[in-house]
């Protein structure tokens, strides 16, 4: 493989691709599903997609070129083709094509990221994406399109965030435009106040609006705006409540939940209240709507990494869990490690903490040795120089 950490004047990236190999070598349950009607892209440490179009056999096959190449990025198809390999892409002869969810924290606005930014992943960081992928599933996927779980695969991306695949029949023909109604629907395009509350600005009227009891976007507008309620004054003013209002309806929590599961958001008096509560419900559909990348799941062509594959920019797996049951107790820093053997002896400059394997290693400020993941792990992210393999 051509790329940039190869040409560095230390071994640092000789040590990497080492384990990368023996790791592929090693490793099973790398095939996806019908493999060999998937196209294949590949990576070196500067393009995640540096060559696409390929095709493999069979796991063999992909083991082989995987662990010869020590390939940091492999990618493959959520379609399946009739000629994966074929050129241009109307060539291929599409089949049917998974509906796939890519969630990254980048996507994310976090207080955290204030103190280290979105280049550093820290474990509230993984939490948060882990919660978004969560309420992806239960609060959309499930009870909204009527997806089974055991229609889905979840898989974590090796880095930042999840993946999560649908494969029912019912998805495998839509469209691109079809797609694009999903991500619309799910991240909450078009919601209007004046729909959800009728009666807004209508003098004389009670603010009648989303009941606890409705389905889609109303019910999981009032059901969070409920939960809000419920955790306090502090959960409140996080929605953009000054701090008197947000006191006024916690201490009178019980009369306005009744009113809320009845569709009557009129039961504390509120100056202007429809200004009011439409700052409040516009800024709550704004942070229900999941933090999706609409282009990995409106394109039915779209490559995304292959699951149980090498991250080349943490050395993590990208874990496949299977069902999204396996999120509630997934770790990726306990349960993503790929390289768990050896030591290294590094040259690290870090300024933040890294839990990995139930330990916390750094900050660092010169050299010393650590496990072999944690050595990886800090020279792919560009903060460690990798001195021998002990």
């Amino acid at each position: 493989m051509d790329n940039k950490a190869a040409d560095s004047k230390d071994n640092s990236a000789s040590i990497v691709n080492g384990l990368i190999s023996e790791y592929y070598r090693t490793c099973r349950y790398l095939a996806p599903e019908r493999i060999a009607e998937r196209e294949f892209g590949v990576g070196n440490y500067d393009v995640k997609i540096a060559q696409r179009h390929m095709s493999f056999r069979n796991e063999g096959q992909l083991k082989e070129y995987l662990s010869l190449n020590s390939v940091p990025y492999v990618s493959c198809s959520s379609a399946f083709y009739k000629d994966p390999s074929g050129r241009p892409m109307e060539n291929k002869g599409i089949i049917g094509s998974e509906l796939v969810f890519d969630l990254d924290v980048t996507d994310m606005t976090l207080p955290c990221q204030a103190r280290h930014g979105k280049s550093w992943v820290c474990s509230i960081c993984l939490s948060e994406v882990k919660n978004e992928t969560i309420k992806l599933v239960y609060n959309f996927l499930v009870p909204d399109f009527g997806f089974s779980e055991s229609s889905m695969d979840v898989n974590f991306s090796g880095n930042r965030g999840y993946h999560v695949h649908v494969k029912s029949k019912e998805v495998m023909e839509l469209d691109a435009a079809a797609r694009k109604e999903i991500t619309n629907y799910i991240s909450g395009t078009g919601i209007s106040f004046e729909n959800l509350f009728p009666t807004a600005g209508k003098r004389g009227e009670k603010l009648v609006g989303p009941s606890s009891k409705d389905k889609g976007w109303r019910g999981k507008i009032a059901k969070n705006f409920i939960a809000s309620l419920n955790a306090g004054v502090d959960s409140l003013m996080k929605m953009g409540m000054e701090k008197a209002v947000a006191t006024k309806l916690y201490r009178s929590k019980s009369l306005v939940q009744m009113g809320i599961n009845n569709g009557n958001w009129d039961m504390v008096y509120i100056k202007n209240k429809a200004d009011f509560w439409k700052g409040i419900i516009e800024r709550e559909a704004v942070s229900q709507s999941d933090m999706i990348d609409r282009n990995v799941t409106n394109d039915p062509t779209h490559l995304i990494r292959l699951p149980n594959s090498i991250h080349g920019g943490t050395g993590l797996v990208a874990k496949r869990l299977g069902s999204p049951k396996e999120l509630y107790r997934f770790d990726p820093m306990k349960d993503a490690i790929a390289f768990k053997k050896g030591f290294m002896r590094i040259s690290a400059r870090t300024n933040y903490e890294l839990n990995m394997a139930g330990e916390k290693f750094g900050p660092y400020g010169g050299e010393l040795k650590v496990p072999a993941y944690v050595g990886a792990y800090l020279y792919l992210k560009g903060l460690a120089k990798i001195i021998n393999f002990i």
